[in-house]
């Protein structure tokens, strides 16, 4: 059988109860701790789900529910530093040197966002590199 990608165990009540019709309750810990599982990268959600006796695709559901998504971590503050502008008449005598670029660090990746930027495009890059 393939590794799952994971070496724990889950130590604790899997089935709150089990309906007349056969079909198990799952407790929401259970539950909770199964999706933070998978979740883990390298983690084949088939294996998981075999070796803890769920279907697959109960499993997947799971995953795509939000009360047992795991939180997202909040946004890191990064510091901001604002040049002064330059008034009107200061303007007109010298050229405007090009605009900077935003620089944002994330991870192992730098990316460089200039003024011309898409801003549809930008939020998908991020939300790639968030996912």
């Amino acid at each position: 059988m393939q590794d799952s990608g994971h070496n724990s165990d889950w130590h604790g009540e899997r089935v709150e109860r089990v309906k007349a019709n056969g079909k198990r309750v799952f407790s929401t810990s259970f539950k909770t701790w199964l999706v933070a599982q998978a979740n883990r990268p390298g983690v084949s959600v088939a294996a998981l789900a075999m070796r803890h006796e769920i279907n697959a695709n109960q499993l997947r559901r799971w995953m795509r529910l939000e009360h047992l998504a795991q939180p997202e971590r909040a946004p890191a503050v990064l510091p901001v530093v604002l040049a002064p502008q330059p008034c009107e008449s200061q303007a007109a005598e010298t050229p405007q040197p090009a605009r900077p670029a935003i620089e944002i660090e994330f991870a192992d990746a730098v990316v460089r966002v200039h003024a011309s930027a898409d801003p549809a495009q930008l939020r998908m890059v991020l939300q790639a590199l968030r996912a």
